[in-house]
């Protein structure tokens, strides 16, 4: 896949960790929607191709979870990765497989978020 023609949604309610992780996505060549809600990925995600989302677990309003199920449901072949600050819980193991494609643990590192984004791509989720 031309990394230049992929475009990621990143659904994160912190303006700083949003813009901190779109300048990494964009860094390796992605074009990157963002969105600061699950409502408002969802819209963006209803009205523009995308090949994956990243989004935050603890959002207020619509959490990632959330966000992921219904864009599987908008979009069933497009990967999600979960970000999320907590240990992997009980509900994003079970979801994982079927709403997460990969789940990355906050902070997050530039280099586990572009190679979760492009494994997803891929086909893989991480371990």
């Amino acid at each position: 896949m031309d990394q230049n023609r992929l475009r990621v949604l990143l659904v994160e309610d912190d303006d700083d960790n949003r813009e901190l992780m779109a300048e990494v996505l964009e860094a390796s060549g992605y074009q990157v929607h963002t969105a600061a809600s699950g409502q408002e990925g969802l819209t963006t995600l209803s009205e523009h191709p995308i090949d994956a989302v990243v989004t935050d677990v603890g959002m207020p309003g619509m959490g990632g979870l959330e966000m992921a199920r219904a864009a599987k449901a908008i979009a069933p072949t497009v990967p999600v990765v979960i970000v999320t600050g907590w240990a992997e819980r009980d509900d994003i193991a079970r979801a994982r497989g079927r709403e997460v494609d990969a789940v990355l643990i906050k902070p997050v590192d530039p280099d586990a978020l572009t190679s979760a984004v492009a494994d997803v791509l891929r086909g893989r989720s991480r371990p």
